[in-house]
C-alpha cells in the first residue's frame, strides 16, 4: 500500500488499474511535491504543519 502523507491519496495493489502502486505514487509525487510513504503500517502517516515560528527583538 502507497500513501500520501500530504493528502488522502493511495494506492494498493488490489486496484483497478493497468499501473503498479508504485507507479501511480511516482506520478502523484510529480503531479503534487507530496510526500509518500509504503510502509505497511496500518494507520498511514502524516505530516504535521507546524506553525510558523516568528522571531522578535525586544
Amino acid at each position: 500500500m502507497k500513501y500520501c502523507l500530504n493528502c488522502d491519496w493511495q494506492a494498493s495493489a488490489t486496484d483497478d488499474s493497468d499501473r503498479s502502486p508504485s507507479r501511480k505514487a511516482i506520478d502523484h509525487h510529480v503531479e503534487t511535491g507530496h510526500t509518500i510513504d509504503s510502509s505497511d503500517g496500518v494507520i498511514p502517516l502524516t505530516i504535521v504543519d507546524e506553525p510558523a515560528i516568528s522571531l522578535v527583538r525586544e
